[in-house]
C-alpha cells in the first residue's frame, strides 16, 4: 500500500478579535497557491461588519457554518450568504466589497480560503466576478463511517459546480470515531493542509486537536486520516502549485509589484466613485 502524505508543520493560528489565522506571507513558498486561512467564531448577538475595502489577484472563498454573510461588492453583486453556502469572489484586477455577519442564536462561524490566481491566461489580472452557491447544489458523499461534502473541485466520482482559476480541492469531511478516511488527490496537487475543526484525527501518526493546521509535504500520495475514541470534522484543501513569485500587500496577492500597483490604482478609482456616489 503506497505511503500516506505526512504532516510537516502544525500550526495554532494567530487571534485577533473574532478571527483565528494560519497562513502569513512568510509561509507563501510552503503554501501556494494558498495564501489565506481563517476561522471566525463569535459568541454574541451583535453583528460583524467590515465596511467597503479593495482585494486583487486572489480569489476569496467563504464558507459560513452558522449565521449569515451579506456581501456586496463593485461587481456590482448583493449576495445572501447563509450555513452551508458557498461564496467565491474573484478579485483580479480590483474589487472593492463589504460584508456584514449576522448571528444565529447569538454565534457566529465561517472559514474563508484565499488562493492566488494563476498569471496563466490573464486570471491575475482579469475582471473580477462574485458568485454564490447555495448548500443543495453542493455534493455530500456519504460512506459508512464518514460524510464528505464537496466545496470545490471534485472527491471520487463526485464534482462541485464551484469553478475556480486554480487546480483546487476543497472538501469539509465529518467522521465518526475508530474509522478511516482516505483520499488520493490529482498527482499535480502537491499543495495541502488539513485543518482540524473539531475532535481528535491523526494524519500519519501526527495527532491533530481542534483548531490546529496541518500542513502536508509537497508529494502526490494519498491523505489518509484516522480517528479513535472521539469523532471528528475537518476540512481537507489541496492545490496545484502556481509557478510565479507571490508578492502582497496584506490585501492582494500578485506576482509582480507592477500588477499590485496597477490593482491599487483601480481600487483606489473604485472607492472614489463610489465615495462620489454617496454624496
Amino acid at each position: 500500500m503506497q505511503k500516506s502524505r505526512q504532516l510537516v508543520h502544525i500550526r495554532h493560528g494567530i487571534k485577533e478579535g473574532a478571527t483565528t489565522s494560519f497562513i502569513h506571507e512568510q509561509h507563501f513558498a510552503a503554501t501556494n497557491p494558498f495564501v489565506l486561512w481563517e476561522h471566525f467564531t463569535s459568541k454574541t448577538s451583535m453583528n460583524h461588519s467590515l465596511n467597503f475595502h479593495g482585494h486583487s489577484g486572489v480569489e476569496a472563498i467563504s464558507y459560513p457554518l452558522t449565521g449569515t454573510i451579506l456581501h456586496n461588492d463593485s461587481t456590482p453583486q448583493h449576495h445572501i450568504i447563509k450555513s452551508g453556502d458557498i461564496h467565491i469572489m474573484t478579485s483580479g484586477q480590483g474589487v472593492i466589497h463589504k460584508s456584514t455577519t449576522l448571528p444565529q442564536q447569538s454565534i457566529s462561524e465561517s472559514f474563508q480560503l484565499w488562493v492566488a490566481l494563476p498569471t496563466m491566461n490573464n486570471s491575475e489580472m482579469c475582471q473580477p466576478k462574485s458568485q454564490l452557491f447555495n448548500k443543495q447544489h453542493l455534493p455530500l458523499v456519504e460512506d459508512s463511517d464518514s460524510t464528505t461534502k464537496v466545496l470545490v473541485g471534485h472527491y471520487h466520482q463526485h464534482t462541485s459546480p464551484i469553478k475556480s482559476h486554480c487546480e483546487l480541492i476543497l472538501l469539509d469531511i465529518i467522521m465518526s470515531s475508530y474509522s478511516t478516511w482516505c483520499f488520493t488527490p490529482p498527482k499535480q496537487h502537491l499543495s495541502g493542509f488539513i485543518y482540524l475543526k473539531s475532535g481528535v484525527a491523526y494524519s500519519a501518526n501526527n495527532k491533530l486537536t481542534p483548531l490546529q493546521m496541518g500542513l502536508f509535504e509537497s508529494s502526490s500520495s494519498p491523505i489518509k486520516i484516522t480517528t479513535t475514541n472521539q469523532s471528528s470534522r475537518f476540512f481537507i484543501a489541496c492545490a496545484v502549485p502556481l509557478k510565479q513569485p507571490l508578492i502582497t500587500n496584506q490585501q492582494s496577492v500578485h506576482s509582480s509589484e507592477n500588477n499590485i500597483n496597477k490593482s491599487q490604482s483601480t481600487i483606489k478609482k473604485l472607492m472614489s466613485n463610489m465615495n462620489n456616489s454617496n454624496r
